[in-house]
């Protein structure tokens, strides 16, 4: 898999396939409560990087995609995701095994057979301002598809479920469950995690997360837009879809790279279904991504639990174009290669236009990259898929590379695919 890189690397590359062979096969925990405040990460999700003798006054982590406050705490791209979960914490956090542990959440039990949770908030959490967390900041306006939440005390939160569960439900782990309040004199919402930014530490190049132990994470976006020259800058971390600069990482000293799991699926989506009759194999040559031929039980297959109603058709689209967002380089990649099978016409929009023209569904077609794993279904479908009756067909699955510096600090992996810095 990895034949383009140097020998030396090998045998960390090896470990590292065999961290992601384990994430990508992601479960839910089995406890049936959690205790304490953010457990030590599971071993088996942790990026191997070599001994680390203590925390550095300043961790600089790369993003190769702009980074907007305002979408906070729900990501529109793999920088936003990978700063929002440093900031911004959900009641519990799912590791690449499905593990839960805790991070708002202190404890939870588990009532009426699985149907009923309870959920204690950990000792001391609290937002950057001071302010203590509540129940209520958990649970006003947060009920989902198949679950209720409410304060049964000050600090102490209930989800009762439509269909009872063993494990603790990995609903708790939703980045849209994500606790945050306005911030009148910031463009950053404000958050309980453990760094936090400002806009007096954000440029458009760079931002500055604090902490209250007084480190500093600094993510830095590629000022030219080749990423390459954050790597000879000195950058810690950085994680990258595009194979030539993985490749490129690995001529570098003291670097390890690492597969992370399978995280994205690229659909073709259309109000036509004799459009998607083409022969999907072979697209994963066609872009600069890491990919292969899509595959596995898809969450958005069956969808009906979630009620979401497609009875209505869009109208018979007026020309024959495919569309991307024009932000992303692999639905730009694909889209171009579908348009050459198809004799259509990729065009690209900017996200919020492609989104917008998603839902009017007067298009011929649409590239949509999907979650692989998402912790919430229904919520996603009502985020990311058009209400109209749609044909899915799923074209490439790709990963993204974490770029690590050895020894400066250790990194774990979520069930979605997500790098930070472990507890």
């Amino acid at each position: 898999m990895y034949r383009y890189f140097m020998p030396a690397y090998r045998i960390s590359l090896f470990a590292g396939i065999a961290l992601v062979t384990a994430c990508a096969h992601a479960r839910v925990g089995t406890g049936v409560s959690g205790a304490g405040a953010r457990e030590a990460p599971d071993e088996s999700c942790l990026l191997s990087t070599g001994s680390v003798s203590g925390r550095v006054a300043t961790i600089t982590i790369g993003l190769t995609d702009a980074v907007d406050p305002r979408h906070a705490p729900l990501p529109r791209n793999d920088a936003e995701r990978l700063v929002f979960r440093h900031l911004y914490e959900t009641p519990l956090r799912l590791d690449c095994d499905g593990h839960a542990h805790a991070e708002l959440a202190g404890s939870w039990v588990k009532d009426d057979a699985g149907r009923r949770w309870t959920i204690h908030l950990r000792d001391g959490a609290q937002f950057w301002d001071g302010a203590p967390v509540t129940a209520r900041d958990i649970v006003f306006g947060r009920s989902g598809v198949g679950y209720t939440l409410g304060a049964l005390e000050a600090r102490v939160v209930t989800m009762t479920l439509a269909k009872s569960q063993d494990d603790v439900p990995p609903v708790l782990g939703d980045p849209a469950l994500a606790v945050v309040k306005p911030a009148p004199d910031s463009s950053w919402p404000i958050g309980t995690g453990p760094y936090w930014a400002t806009s007096a530490t954000t440029t458009a190049q760079e931002i500055r997360a604090h902490s209250s132990r007084g480190d500093t994470l600094l993510f830095k976006v590629a000022a030219s837009g080749d990423a390459r020259d954050l790597l000879d800058a000195g950058v810690d971390l950085l994680v990258t879809r595009d194979r030539a600069l993985r490749d490129y990482a690995a001529t570098l000293q003291n670097f390890t790279v690492v597969a992370l799991p399978w995280d994205r699926t690229y659909v073709f989506v259309s109000g036509d279904a004799g459009a998607a009759r083409f022969d999907a194999g072979g697209l994963e040559q066609a872009v600069h991504a890491e990919a292969r031929r899509a595959e596995g039980d898809f969450w958005w297959r069956d969808l009906r639990a979630c009620g979401i109603a497609r009875d209505t058709a869009p109208p018979a689209p007026t020309s024959k174009r495919i569309l991307y967002s024009r932000g992303d380089q692999t639905a730009r990649e694909l889209a171009g290669r579908l348009a050459a099978l198809t004799h259509a016409v990729a065009t690209g929009r900017a996200p919020d236009d492609f989104s917008a023209a998603l839902a009017g569904g007067k298009e011929w077609g649409y590239v949509v990259p999907l979650p692989r794993v998402t912790a919430d279904a229904c919520r996603s479908a009502r985020d990311l898929l058009p209400t109209w009756p749609a044909a899915f067909t799923a074209l490439v699955d790709t990963r993204p590379t974490a770029i690590v510096r050895r020894g400066v600090a250790r990194w774990t992996v979520d069930q979605d695919g997500t790098v930070h810095l472990a507890p």
